[in-house]
């Protein structure tokens, strides 16, 4: 039942990179748990983007996952 829910979240409201957690993240398709610990010791972001431009994530994962992140200061 979790792993429905979760997936109904990410798929109706982006996830924010700011606050959520490491399982969240991990829900993203493609996400590693290495990426997903280099996102949460990024923080905070002042737009999704940073991501990349930080070098956290290649353009290419950032790219698969765009459509379902959000950064919320």
């Amino acid at each position: 039942m979790a792993e429905g829910v979760r997936e109904g979240w990410n798929r109706n409201k982006p996830l924010d990179l700011n606050v959520a957690t490491r399982d969240q993240l991990m829900s993203l398709p493609g996400m590693s748990p290495a990426e997903a610990d280099r996102v949460i010791a990024g923080r905070p972001y002042d737009d999704a983007r940073d991501v990349v431009t930080r070098h956290i994530l290649p353009k290419a994962e950032y790219d698969r996952i765009s459509d379902q992140v959000t950064a919320k200061r």
